[in-house]
């Protein structure tokens, strides 16, 4: 089936048949201006006076143009033209070090003239890779030590260390050892305590090694775990004799107490004995006087020189004498000097 369609540019309308344009998606180009339209926009209902031309062309199916080939643009490096050889036979060797001067040689072609210039037409002598002197290449030496900086490797390479190098380093050694000892023994002497509440089995070589040192290896100190479960203070009459000996005077009248306190060790290993402080008070509670109780005041000398047991409960007894008070009352705490 055949449409007619005009060109919107110059107005041309021919005939197009529907497949071409189903093919193209509407679009199609003009043959008189190769102008490219939409063909279903321009449907015309047939040709008439307003068409352009005699006839009315019909569009030929033309299959679309091939690629065109891609050329790549690669620039071409222009040709060296060879330099000129002025000599008949092989090249010999300009470069004489004993001469002064460089050798110029003649060849039966014509020498080109000496160029302008403030002097005479010089040849430059060349040096070949042959006669280039090696490199000096620097190496240092791993097994050399003790000099450092960077003329250690410029030294011989027959020379090594000296003789003091190995009895030094032996000696360095020696040394380090003796201070590493020398600190594991002062932290070992500052932390006794420590390492004796942790491991128990060590407390008899701490002692031991305290021995020359004058020094003691002291128990643990938690006194949140020493309670006092009871106390008394009570009055003691002195005995008859007494009485009769040494009659009081007036205002010097004595009074002797008995004091007693339960003391409980609620920790599991053993510790120090604490101190007890006695403070006594009159009826409105008014301090009269503070004692502190070491603990060989109230166990005595043997038994304050071994711990307080783990779990261990003691009762402790004190006398105490009192002379031109009046008491009414007392209380007791316990510290660590």
């Amino acid at each position: 089936m055949d449409l007619t369609t005009r060109c919107p540019q110059c107005g041309t309308a021919f005939e197009a048949s529907l497949a071409d344009l189903q093919l193209r998606k509407g679009y199609i180009r003009c043959v008189q201006c190769a102008h490219i339209f939409d063909g279903y926009a321009e449907v015309v209902s047939g040709p008439g006076p307003a068409q352009a031309g005699p006839d009315v062309p019909r569009v030929e199916r033309r299959s679309p143009p091939p690629p065109e080939p891609r050329i790549e643009r690669r620039a071409v490096p222009a040709p060296v033209p060879p330099e000129p050889d002025f000599s008949t036979g092989p090249e010999p060797d300009i470069f004489d070090p004993a001469a002064d001067e460089p050798q110029v040689f003649r060849s039966s072609r014509a020498a080109p003239e000496p160029m302008p210039g403030p002097g005479p037409f010089r040849v430059e002598p060349q040096i070949g890779p042959e006669d280039r002197p090696a490199p000096f290449v620097v190496e240092g030496r791993p097994g050399y030590r003790g000099q450092g900086g960077t003329a250690a490797p410029l030294l011989p390479a027959d020379e090594g260390p000296p003789w003091w190098d190995g009895p030094a380093r032996l000696a360095a050694r020696l040394l380090l050892l003796v201070l590493l000892l020398l600190l594991a023994a002062q932290l070992v002497y500052v932390y006794r305590a420590q390492l004796a509440q942790a491991a128990p089995s060590l407390r008899p070589w701490l002692q031991r090694a305290c021995v020359p040192l004058r020094c003691q290896v002291p128990y643990a100190r938690d006194l949140a775990q020493i309670t006092i479960t009871g106390s008394a203070l009570k009055i003691q009459e002195p005995p008859p004799e007494d009485r009769r000996q040494s009659p009081p005077e007036a205002g010097q009248e004595s009074q002797r107490f008995v004091l007693q306190a339960t003391l409980r060790n609620q920790s599991a290993q053993a510790q120090e004995w604490p101190t007890i402080v006695l403070d006594l008070k009159d009826a409105a509670g008014t301090l009269l006087v503070r004692r502190n109780l070491s603990p060989a005041d109230y166990l005595g000398a043997e038994a304050a020189s071994h711990p307080f047991a783990a779990g261990g409960e003691v009762l402790v007894q004190v006398p105490l004498t009192l002379s031109g008070m009046r008491i009414n009352g007392y209380q007791l705490e316990l510290f660590y000097p």
